[in-house]
């Protein structure tokens, strides 16, 4: 009789839609990380089904989706309102953290989990979602994969109490998981690093498309328009340069969405974070308006209004991932501006697996994927004349530039593959099953009366 293959859900986040090619970077690192796991795992990925979707879709042998499909609508007023208020008190909300922040759906992932019998939960994120599948699942081994700041921007007692049930707690760079041991410090031993990768295969570059590229300059950024992501920054930094190089221009990539300002937790010690909050509005009305009326419009008409109608700036909107590389392959830089601290960035190795050297900030775990002087140039947050400097820099020396591009995609080649990702997240798992089993042994051993 052959063994069971092991099963392992990924629990995405209850906004997400889950798809194979998606423009969402968790549901993105959630598949990829599937597919190499798969030939040892049957693989169940947890998120958001659209409209006509089947609640299961599979899509390999060893790789199926489960879509529960909940009403976001009255929890995004909700997040909305709290919001408002959060930004009117000029105060953090732990709403984020909350047992009832979209508590049926993680009971329905809860509860399929149960019936599907897996042996490993990796749950982005979202703590108490970890704490409710561990309830209705205890011999399962539960992982909690944080892409963010949250655990430790809405720490409280509760989460403490919560961090003892699970198994392994991972960081997507060293300063997610710095931060999380320092603030929990009793579970420091469970807490690793575990870098995001990209496809090295189908994002690599293109000689024929670089090439053929030899018009004006064109600066990139992919990612989605929301007042952390500096993109106003980029495009003041854009008009600086612009104004001695009149074939420069500017393609921005990606949806618009501002973050809430509940999600968005700024430090007021942090000047560069707080001066976001014009974004969300002065007065109480304003911020009504902005962030309950206009929402994710609000930022992207401030961009416009930033860019006064120049050409050379084009929003494209919204690009599912693999339709991002032709972007890259025609760029010359790509500029990844952060203001908030990133936890990492994937469009940071994207660009470098093709080629593509990067300019961006000193800011959360930016500085862990990007080189500063060998793959890219960092620069200081907020600061569009620096960051007008540093651009200038590579679009002025083709060679330099061309140089980062290479140094960039052998530094991901070497270091930031998806295999590697993956196989140092199987290796975590496994040391924590076998660390479980011998606490088992060691505990029957003890109840066992001798001889």
């Amino acid at each position: 009789m052959s063994p069971r293959t092991r099963r392992i859900a990924i629990v995405c986040q209850p906004w997400d839609y889950v798809e194979t090619d998606s423009g969402n970077s968790i549901v993105v690192i959630a598949y990829q990380l599937s597919r190499c796991l798969a030939p040892d795992w049957h693989v169940t990925i947890y998120g958001r089904g659209k409209s006509g979707q089947k609640d299961q879709e599979i899509v390999s042998e060893t790789i199926e989706f489960r879509h529960i499909n909940i009403r976001h609508s009255r929890q995004a007023k909700i997040e909305a309102l709290l919001s408002i208020l959060a930004c009117y008190r000029k105060r953090r909300i732990n709403y984020l953290l909350s047992i009832w922040y979209h508590l049926f759906y993680a009971v329905r992932v809860a509860l399929s989990i149960r019936a599907s019998k897996c042996d490993v939960v990796v749950v982005y994120n979202f703590l108490q979602f970890a704490s409710i599948i561990k309830l209705f699942n205890p011999p399962a081994t539960i992982c909690l994969n944080m892409q963010c700041e949250w655990l430790t921007q809405f720490a409280t007692a509760a989460s403490e109490r919560r961090l003892r049930g699970v198994d392994l707690i991972i960081g997507c760079s060293n300063y997610i998981t710095d931060g999380i041991k320092s603030r929990f410090p009793m579970i420091a031993p469970r807490c690793n690093t575990v870098h995001n990768g990209v496809d090295i295969d189908r994002f690599c570059p293109s000689p024929e498309v670089q090439a053929a590229n030899g018009g004006p300059a064109r600066l990139l950024y992919v990612g989605r328009l929301s007042p952390e992501k500096g993109v106003h920054v980029l495009i003041r930094a854009f008009k600086i340069l612009a104004t001695s190089r009149p074939t420069l221009h500017l393609d921005l990539v990606g949806g618009a969405y501002t973050q809430p300002y509940l999600y968005l937790a700024p430090d007021s010690d942090d000047r560069v974070m707080t001066s976001l909050e014009r974004f969300y509005g002065n007065r109480l009305s304003e911020m009504v308006r902005r962030q309950f009326v206009l929402r994710g419009k609000a930022y992207l008409y401030d961009l416009r209004r930033e860019a006064a109608g120049d050409e050379r700036i084009v929003f494209h909107g919204p690009v599912r991932q693999t339709k991002t590389i032709d972007f890259y392959r025609r760029a010359m830089v790509l500029v990844y501006p952060s203001v908030w601290n990133e936890p990492s960035g994937l469009p940071t190795f994207e660009s470098q697996a093709c080629g593509l050297p990067v300019v961006s900030t000193y800011s959360g775990g930016i500085p862990e994927y990007v080189e500063d002087g060998r793959t890219g140039i960092l620069v200081a947050r907020g600061d569009a004349e620096e960051l007008a400097l540093a651009i200038g820099q590579l679009i002025d020396n083709p060679a330099r530039a061309a140089s980062m591009g290479k140094a960039g995609r052998q530094r991901v080649v070497e270091r930031f593959t998806w295999e590697t990702s993956a196989r140092r997240l199987a290796d975590l798992i496994e040391s924590v099953a076998a660390a479980s089993v011998s606490q088992s042994a060691r505990r029957s051993r003890q109840r066992t009366p001798s001889a």
